[in-house]
């Protein structure tokens, strides 16, 4: 085909196809894949001549007829894009990307080729290159560790295209001078850090925090364009960008577990600055979700910063956006599982204002279920710390849940719990109870284990009081009854 635009249309099908098929697309590489590599391979009419002085990064190094410093030498003296072929290699970036992630370690003859291109092209000029590099980058590392470990070879090769990634992936986050590449990167490096575990991201744990806490500062060279312009006094919430940073910290956490603590240390005192004025209500947003997602997996150590926390979650347990109250709950439940003593003096604060989100002035179903999920937590570490009296009739009162089922084990653990254990605050409501885990054990949207779980306190409730059971039961729609007893008899 002698037309750019109809070979990156063609590049982008086989992106589609290849998705859609998966390893059945196997039997189409040694077509396709010569074509992607012949599109990358193209002259795309650039001409690019950089000062002598200029760092080698490959980032950055182009100057727009904008620019308005006479006294700077410009470091591009001559460019010239034919924008056709720059799309074209932009679709067949992407396709390596698709190919190689769809049909794992069937890539494997093409992977030396495809990982020469993509370094290449994760230092060019054009972000929208750089871009589809960053991405297919990480699924060309998918490819690498599908592919069988059964000789040294092998996961040495693994070992070399991990370090090849993620040392691109740190230098795009600080160099780059795009928000979006950027971005990317940080959401391949969370992704890689998550798949492939503390083992083999430990050598280069302190370099992805040095560039996550210069991101948090926001001083890496994508921010640096920004912050050059009017400063109005108004900040906007970076959608784009810190979303992705922010989901950095989570995933060490979830690696490194307590051991990230040193390390949260440095990160944490730059992530709390976007709680503060002037930054938007969006911003808090993320700072209150990615606080309760590192107490989550970090644990105990989330005890050193609860009195720097909790003012500003019980702040936004009031918020007039839904989301920010949601994860206030959250963040709350997680603080008090894990925060130990430190969380105990904010009992009963937190209470006061969780009870606000089981009212009839509470309109969001997720916030209610995710305030039904901290009193659980809350329960199951410090049950005598609870006016359980008052708190379980509002708490049952509020179930099932409706929407966030990921809180559905903890919930419902904690109810088994109170029962298994024949606590005497829960068994005036045992009705309730069963009126609730019925609808639980009927929902499609509930979890095996869950229900399961369920079974085995219902179970225990018949086998100790039997009697006073057969007409709570006898009360339930048949459908409901039945299923209950289902579980009820599993062993």
């Amino acid at each position: 085909m002698d037309y750019s635009e109809l070979r990156e249309y063609t590049h982008g099908f086989f992106s589609n196809v290849a998705e859609i098929l998966g390893d059945s697309f196997t039997q189409y590489l040694p077509h396709v894949v010569p074509l992607v590599f012949s599109s990358c391979n193209l002259d795309d009419g650039s001409a690019v001549d950089i000062d002598d002085a200029d760092d080698e990064n490959g980032f950055g190094g182009v100057s727009s007829d904008d620019d308005d410093d006479v006294n700077d030498e410009p470091r591009v003296r001559n460019i010239s894009v034919r924008t056709g072929v720059l799309d074209e290699k932009a679709a067949a970036t992407q396709a390596i990307g698709f190919f190689a992630l769809h049909t794992k370690s069937a890539y494997a003859p093409y992977l030396e080729e495809s990982l020469k291109i993509l370094i290449r092209h994760s230092g060019y000029f054009h972000e929208d290159l750089r871009l589809q590099a960053v991405i297919s980058l990480k699924h060309i590392l998918t490819a690498v560790r599908a592919i069988p470990a059964t000789h040294a070879d092998v996961q040495e090769k693994q070992k070399d295209v991990l370090d090849t990634v993620l040392n691109i992936c740190i230098k795009t986050m600080t160099e780059d001078d795009d928000k979006e590449v950027v971005a990317q990167a940080c959401m391949s490096v969370a992704d890689i850090v998550k798949d492939c575990g503390f083992a083999a991201i430990e050598p280069y744990i302190l370099r992805l925090a040095e560039a996550t806490l210069i991101l948090l500062r926001q001083e890496s060279s994508c921010q640096q364009v920004e912050s050059d312009g009017e400063d109005d006094g108004d900040i906007d919430h970076d959608e784009v960008l810190m979303d992705a940073v922010s989901d950095l910290l989570p995933a060490f956490a979830k690696v490194m577990g307590s051991y990230f603590d040193p390390i949260f240390a440095k990160l944490f005192d730059p992530l709390m600055k976007f709680a503060k004025s002037p930054h938007p209500p969006q911003d808090k947003t993320m700072v209150v979700a990615t606080l309760a997602e590192v107490a989550q997996e970090m644990g105990s150590p989330i005890s050193a910063y609860v009195d720097k926390i909790m003012p500003l979650v019980l702040k936004e347990l009031a918020s007039s956006d839904a989301t920010n109250r949601r994860n206030a709950a959250f963040c709350v439940g997680e603080i008090c599982k894990n925060g130990g003593a430190a969380a105990l003096k904010y009992y009963g604060d937190i209470l006061r204002s969780l009870h606000n989100l089981f009212s009839n002035s509470e309109s969001d179903d997720a916030v209610r279920d995710n305030a039904a999920g901290a009193i659980a937590r809350m329960i199951m570490v410090q049950p005598q710390s609870i006016p359980l009296n008052q708190v379980l009739p509002v708490f049952i009162k509020a179930l099932p849940l409706k929407e966030d089922h990921e809180e559905s084990m903890p919930v419902y653990s904690c109810i088994c719990s109170l029962l298994l254990s024949s606590h005497p605050q829960i068994l005036p409501l045992v009705p309730d109870v069963i009126h609730v885990f019925a609808q639980v054990v009927v929902s499609p949207d509930e979890s095996d284990e869950v229900k399961t779980n369920i079974g085995k306190a219902v179970s225990h409730l018949i086998s100790v009081y039997g009697q006073q059971m057969q007409p709570i039961l006898s009360a339930l729609p048949p459908a409901h009854a039945n299923a209950l007893a289902a579980f009820a008899s599993r062993r």
